[in-house]
C-alpha cells in the first residue's frame, strides 16, 4: 500500500515538472553517443528505429516508472518496503547503492567539462594539440579532484533548495539554456564548406546498415538515454501530484530527450564530415574531435564555450537526483536534507578518486551500473504490473489524463497493460545481453 501519511512536496507547475523530467534525461550521452550510433548504424535508417522503439519501448516504461513513484509517493529506497514487496528493503538498499555508485564517474566525467568551459572560454587549449590538452587533464589528478568538487557543490547548491526552488527553479532556467546552445551550434554547422555531405549522411536511410544487433543497439541507447532504471526519473515521479497525468509527463520526457539527440546528431555530424573526420563515440568526441575543429572556426573558442556550458548545464541536472534520492533514503532515519546533501557530497567525491586515477574505471563502471539501472527498471515493471494488478495501474496511468478514459477501455487498456507487463521487460533483458555478450567480445 502507498505511503501517504507524510506530506510530500510536489511540482508547483507543469512546465517545472516536465523540464525537471527532461533534465534528467538529457545529458553527455545525448552529444557523445547518439551522433556516433547515427554514423555506425546507418544514418536516418537508425534514426527511424530508434523513434520507434522511444514510442514502443521507452515511452512505455516512462509511464510505468512515474506512474508507480507517484502511486507509492516515496523515493526507491523505501517504495517496496511501502508496498509490501517481498525483500523491498533490500531492492531499495540495492537501488540506492545504484544511484550512489552510477553517479561518481559520471560527476568526474561532468567535471571534464567544466574544465574544458575553462579552457574554452580562456583559450588555454590554443596551440595546443587535442589529444595532448585531454591526456594532460587526464593525468592530474588534482584538476579532476577540484572540477569534481565544483560540480558536486553545483549539485549540492541546487538540491538544497528543495523540489520546488531548488530543482524545479534550476530546471526552469537551465534546460532552455541547453536548447538554445544545440540551436547556435546547429545553425554553425550547416553553414560549414562539406556539410552538405554530413547532413545527406544523416538524412539518408542506409537500410543494409540494419541488423538485429542494430535494433538491440538502438533499444539500449534509448534506454540509456532516458535515465530509465527505477532511481533518477523514479524520485523526480513521486513529486508527481495527482491532479498531473503522468502519461503527459512520460510522453514530453521522451519527446524532449529524442529533440535533444536530433539536434545534436544533426549538428555534430555535418561538422566532423566539413573536416573529413569519422565521428567517433565517447570522450574522444567531446574532448578531442571537437576541440581540434573548433579551433580552427571562426569564433571557435566563443561556439566551444557555449556548447560545454550547456553540456555542464545538461550534465548537471542529470546528476542531482541520486542527491535527491539520497536525500529522501536518509529522511526515515530523521536526517535533515542538508545533513543528507553535504553527506553524500563528501562520499561521491571519495568514490570519484580512482576514476580520476583510470579512466577504463570510468569505461567499467559505465557498463556495470547501466546494467544495474535496467535491473532496477525491471524490478519497476514487475512490480507496477504484477503487484498493483491491471486495476491498480491502469487506474493509476488515467489519473488527470484526457486521453485517460481510453486507457480503462477494456481493449485500449489491456493491450497497454500486456504491452508493458510482457514486451517491455522482454527487450530490457535482450539489452541487458547484448549489452555484456558485446562487452566480452570486445
Amino acid at each position: 500500500m502507498a505511503d501517504n501519511s507524510v506530506s510530500r512536496e510536489l511540482w508547483s507547475s507543469k512546465l517545472g515538472m516536465i523540464l525537471a523530467l527532461i533534465g534528467v534525461a538529457v545529458g553527455l550521452g545525448n552529444v557523445w553517443r547518439f551522433p556516433y550510433m547515427l554514423g555506425k548504424f546507418g544514418g536516418a535508417a537508425f534514426l527511424l528505429i530508434y523513434i520507434a522503439l522511444v514510442l514502443a519501448v521507452g515511452v512505455p516504461a516512462l509511464w510505468a516508472e512515474l506512474s508507480l513513484a507517484r502511486y507509492v509517493k516515496s523515493g526507491p529506497f523505501k517504495a517496496y518496503v511501502n508496498l509490501g514487496v517481498r525483500c523491498g528493503k533490500s531492492i531499495g538498499i540495492f537501488l540506492l547503492l545504484v544511484a550512489v555508485a552510477a553517479v561518481s564517474y559520471y560527476l568526474v566525467v561532468i567535471g571534464w567539462v567544466l574544465w574544458y568551459f575553462i579552457a574554452s572560454a580562456s583559450g588555454m587549449y590554443l596551440g595546443v594539440s587535442a589529444v595532448s590538452f585531454f591526456e594532460s587533464t587526464l593525468s592530474s589528478f588534482w584538476i579532476q579532484a577540484l572540477m569534481d568538487s565544483l560540480v558536486i557543490g553545483l549539485c549540492v547548491i541546487i538540491c538544497l533548495g528543495g523540489v520546488r526552488k531548488g530543482i524545479e527553479r534550476a530546471s526552469k532556467y537551465l534546460m532552455p539554456v541547453v536548447y538554445v546552445v544545440l540551436l547556435m551550434i546547429l545553425v554553425k554547422a550547416v553553414t560549414l564548406p562539406n556539410a552538405i555531405e554530413g547532413l545527406y549522411f544523416y538524412l539518408r536511410p542506409e537500410w543494409s546498415l540494419l541488423t538485429p544487433i542494430t535494433l538491440l543497439a538502438a533499444a539500449g541507447q534509448v534506454f540509456f538515454s532516458l535515465g530509465l532504471g527505477a532511481t533518477w526519473i523514479f524520485i523526480y515521479g513521486s513529486y508527481i501530484g495527482d491532479d498531473r497525468s503522468t502519461i503527459e509527463a512520460g510522453s514530453w520526457t521522451a519527446f524532449g530527450d529524442t529533440l535533444a539527440s536530433f539536434i545534436a546528431g544533426l549538428a555534430i555530424l555535418p561538422t566532423v564530415y566539413a573536416f573529413g573526420i569519422d565521428p567517433s563515440s565517447g570522450p574522444p568526441l567531446l574532448f578531442i574531435t571537437l576541440p581540434e575543429i573548433f579551433k580552427v572556426l571562426p569564433m571557435g573558442m566563443l561556439l566551444a564555450s557555449l556548447m560545454f556550458l550547456g553540456l555542464l548545464f545538461a550534465a548537471t541536472l542529470s546528476a542531482v537526483p541520486a542527491f535527491e534520492i539520497f536525500a529522501d533514503a536518509l529522511q526515515e532515519f530523521g536526517w535533515s536534507r542538508k545533513k543528507s546533501v553535504i553527506t553524500l557530497a563528501i562520499i561521491e567525491l571519495v568514490l570519484g578518486i580512482p576514476s580520476m586515477l583510470s579512466v577504463n574505471i570510468i569505461l567499467y563502471n559505465d557498463l556495470i551500473w547501466s546494467s544495474a539501472l535496467q535491473i532496477g527498471s525491471l524490478i519497476a515493471i514487475a512490480v507496477f504490473t504484477h503487484i498493483l494488478g491491471k486495476n491498480k495501474a491502469l487506474l493509476e496511468l488515467s489519473k488527470s489524463s484526457k486521453i485517460g478514459k481510453y486507457f480503462m477501455s477494456s481493449y485500449v487498456g489491456n493491450f497497454i497493460y500486456y504491452w508493458i507487463k510482457y514486451f517491455v521487460p522482454s527487450i530490457i533483458i535482450l539489452i541487458l545481453i547484448y549489452g555484456w555478450y558485446s562487452w566480452l567480445i570486445s
